[in-house]
C-alpha cells in the first residue's frame, strides 16, 4: 500500500509540474522604427496583470504591471521582431489578460498615440493601470501553447513597413498539442505559403525532429517525438523565412 501510495503522490506531482501553458508574445516593430522612432536601451518590454495570472517567465514569476523588472524584458528574433515567452498555470486557461508593449519604461508604451488601434479594432480595452486609464490589449489564455504576434500598437499580425494586415499574414493561429507532449504533438496553423518547415531544436540548437511539407491555407502537422529524451525543447514553423517559435516539453 505504501508502494502504491508514493507512486500516485510522484504522478501527481508530476502532473503538477507539466501542468502549464506556454504562450510566445510576438511583437512587430518595423512601423514604429520606420516611423522615425528608435528603440530604448533597455530594450522592449512587456506590462499586464502577469503576476495575477500566475505566470512565469525563464522560470521567474512575473510582476503585474512593472515592465522594468528583468522578467517583463523581451529579446530581438531579427528583423524588428521582439518576442517573450510567458508560462500560466492551466488553472488560469480561459481568463482574461491584461498587457501593453513598452518601449523601455511606462511612458513609451501602446495606446499613447493618438493614431492607436488597439481599442478602435477591438483587440483591446480601457483599462485603469497605477491609477491611470491606459488603452491595453486583451488576451484569453488558451489551452494549448500558442503564438500571439501583433504589430506594435495595431490589432494586425505584421506590420514590416507597409501595414500588412491579418489578410496578408504568412502564418496565424498556430497551436501546439499536446504539449506537454509523449509520442508525438501536431502543430496547427493557417498559412498562405507553398511550403513550411517545421523543426524541434534541443536546448544546444540541434535539430532533433523535421518536416517539410506543402503548406495549405489550413495545416495540422504531426511530428513523431517517441525518440526524445524527457525534457525541454524549442519548435520552429519556418515559412519562407517567417519563422515562429515556442516551448515544448517531452514527458
Amino acid at each position: 500500500m505504501k508502494k502504491t501510495f508514493t507512486l500516485i503522490s510522484a504522478l501527481f506531482l508530476a502532473w503538477t509540474v507539466t501542468a502549464q501553458v506556454a504562450v510566445t508574445f510576438q511583437v512587430d516593430m518595423s512601423s514604429y522604427v520606420s516611423g522615425g522612432n528608435t528603440i530604448d536601451g533597455s530594450g522592449i518590454r512587456f506590462a499586464g496583470n502577469f503576476s495575477a495570472r500566475q505566470a512565469t517567465a525563464g522560470g521567474t514569476p512575473m510582476a503585474d504591471w512593472s515592465p522594468t523588472v528583468a522578467s517583463s524584458a523581451l529579446t530581438s528574433i531579427g528583423n524588428n521582431i521582439w518576442q517573450g515567452v510567458v508560462t500560466f498555470p492551466n488553472n488560469m486557461i480561459g481568463q482574461e489578460l491584461n498587457f501593453i508593449y513598452v518601449n523601455g519604461n511606462f511612458g513609451m508604451q501602446e495606446g499613447t498615440d493618438p493614431m492607436s488601434a488597439i481599442v478602435a479594432n477591438n483587440c483591446g480595452e480601457i483599462a485603469t493601470v497605477l491609477g491611470t486609464p491606459l488603452s491595453v490589449r486583451s488576451f484569453i489564455i488558451p489551452q494549448t501553447a500558442t503564438t500571439k504576434r501583433v504589430c506594435w500598437d495595431k490589432c494586425t499580425y505584421a506590420c514590416n513597413g507597409s501595414g500588412a494586415g491579418v489578410e496578408n499574414q504568412v502564418i496565424s493561429d498556430l497551436t501546439v498539442s499536446p504539449n506537454p507532449m509523449s509520442d508525438a504533438t501536431v502543430f496547427s496553423f493557417n498559412s498562405n505559403v507553398d511550403k513550411v518547415t517545421v523543426s524541434i531544436l534541443d536546448l544546444t540548437g540541434k535539430v532533433v525532429a523535421n518536416k517539410e511539407v506543402a503548406a495549405q491555407m489550413e495545416n495540422n502537422i504531426e511530428i513523431a517525438t517517441g525518440h526524445l529524451l524527457a525534457g525541454a525543447y524549442i519548435y520552429q514553423v519556418n515559412a519562407e523565412g517567417n519563422v515562429v517559435t515556442g516551448k515544448l516539453i517531452k514527458n
